[in-house]
């Protein structure tokens, strides 16, 4: 287990360079650039754009810039402006020295403080969306494979179906609706209510001097957009343990159980679903994987205060450095999660060998 451990982290290495690459040179071929979008002047001269460009180092081709980004600058010659001073490529940064340089943006800010800044914002936000996906899914799957053929499970198909095909963002839009303009709407014209919207439409917390206040106090911003991210969840994980728990209580052992006059309740949860919950481990890793990815969407739309809104605002401004550190940490915590679920499988399933 610790060799295949071991392996995998290996492995992990070219697997995120190769992510960095392709993102980079992405980012490079999207319409637009840093330097028109900071100086945001028609008039700006061209000697002045060439300065600024040179200065934010993104005057030189996509290998040199991606270069200069991973190890530094210090395999450069130094280059000088047209008024003869020296310029600056970021202090000779680069990721292999644990320095992602400077925000364009943010002028004179470290990516890594900017997404240290909104990192608990969106662990807060995911965690509550993977417990609810999961715990929810679990017990939904139990429950239509105990039922099956019956009501609920019909219901609960006709929900997957619908969590699975309806977009994140559109049913974040929704949600925002409903409960936002069209409930209070109804229940003012019934005179209940003032018109004011029944839950937080967006933010982490109201606007308070010193800070957020404790989470028990703040709960309700969290229902709409942990809503409309954990439904998919929801919906896959039921799918998925409906299928093997159907497949586990078909099992000789199963029937054994019941023929020795075991409780049914003892027999569905703690022998099937104990084995049954085993191969969803290997799911965790994509679970997770969507989580980051869906963070951009679901914090853009509730305008939810984390690096998922930071990095769809760096995006729309170019700023590569806070871009960059972004998918980095993003693919290690991807890949972390992949591993996490192998070694998950393992625990729960003794007859995993590596």
């Amino acid at each position: 287990m610790h060799r295949y451990i071991f392996r995998r982290i290996l492995q992990a290495i070219p697997t995120l360079f190769g992510i960095t690459v392709i993102v980079y040179f992405i980012m490079l071929l999207v319409p637009g650039d840093p330097v028109s979008l900071l100086a945001f002047d028609p008039r700006i001269r061209p000697d002045e754009r060439e300065r600024l460009a040179r200065q934010l180092g993104v005057a030189d081709p996509f290998y040199i810039q991606y270069l200069r980004w991973l190890i530094g600058d210090d395999w450069m010659m130094v280059d000088t402006n047209l008024d003869g001073e020296v310029d600056s490529w970021g202090d000779n940064y680069g990721i292999l020295r644990g320095d992602f340089g400077t925000s364009f943006k943010f002028r004179g800010s470290n990516p890594l403080d900017l997404i240290a800044e909104r990192l608990g914002a969106t662990i807060e936000l995911n965690i509550f969306v993977l417990l609810v996906a999961i715990s929810g899914g679990l017990a939904i799957g139990v429950l239509a494979a105990v039922y099956r053929g019956r009501l609920f499970d019909r219901i609960t198909r006709v929900f997957a179906v619908l969590g699975i095909s309806v977009p994140t963002f559109f049913l974040g839009f929704m949600l925002i609706i409903l409960f936002g303009i069209a409930l209070p709407r109804f229940l003012e014209g019934h005179g209940i209510g003032a018109g004011w919207p029944l839950l937080p439409m967006g933010g982490r917390c109201p606007p308070v001097r010193g800070g957020c206040p404790p989470l028990l106090e703040r709960l309700h911003y969290l229902i709409l957009p942990v809503s409309a991210s954990a439904l998919g969840g929801i919906a896959s994980w039921s799918r998925f343990m409906r299928a093997t728990m159907l497949d586990t209580i078909s099992s000789d052992y199963i029937r054994t159980a019941f023929a020795k006059g075991l409780p049914t309740r003892s027999v569905w949860f703690r022998h099937g679903f104990r084995n049954a919950v085993a191969p969803l481990t290997v799911f965790l890793g994509p679970t997770i994987l969507g989580l980051i990815g869906g963070s951009v969407i679901i914090e853009r739309i509730f305008t939810w205060p984390g690096v998922g809104l930071l990095l769809f605002d760096a995006l729309l401004s170019r700023d590569h450095p806070v871009v960059m550190a972004s998918v980095v940490i993003g693919s290690v915590l991807s890949i972390a999660g992949l591993v996490l679920s192998d070694i998950l499988h393992a625990i729960f399933d003794p007859r995993i060998r590596y």
